[in-house]
């Protein structure tokens, strides 16, 4: 069934590899017996683990122990956040330490989409790009945000 999954693009390499080393740090660390991974995103400076509601910290662990142990062995830094129902909690792990300004309705003529604007001072510091956020955003939330720095 994994394989099936994999091939039809479902899960990635980095799924896997993220899910083996949890799966060996389980034997260590209880809490993550029982927590979901939902995806997992392997961006250029930074890997994203997507968790269900309530399991983010389960991942990270006391003091971040857990989530350095799998940083150090996948060698890239990792950002967790939770699916929520409040898209805005999503929005607010992808992009801390940032701050969002506001965020509009944005409608042109190929649809209509949501503006996320964050002071432009940010840019840079959230290890994301501009298109890498939105790709992941979109995924989690099923809806279309656009990132600005202003």
């Amino acid at each position: 069934m994994c394989e099936e999954k994999y091939d039809e693009g479902e899960i990635s390499d980095a799924d896997i590899r993220v899910s083996r080393i949890l799966h060996t740090l389980s034997e260590e660390y209880g809490s993550l017996q029982d927590s979901e991974i939902k995806k997992i995103f392997d961006m250029e400076n930074v890997t994203v683990i997507a968790t269900a509601e309530g399991d983010g910290a389960k991942v990270v662990g006391r003091q971040g122990e857990i989530v350095k142990k799998i940083a150090d062995r996948i060698d890239n830094s990792i950002r967790v956040v939770e699916a929520a129902q409040d898209d805005m909690e999503v929005i607010k792990g992808l992009l801390s330490p940032a701050e969002v300004e506001s965020i509009n309705t944005v409608f042109a003529p190929e649809g209509q989409s949501k503006k996320i604007v964050v002071s432009e001072e940010y840019e840079g510091k959230i290890n994301l790009s501009i298109e890498e956020f939105e790709e992941i955003i979109d995924e989690i939330t099923g809806t279309n945000y656009k990132l600005s720095f202003e």
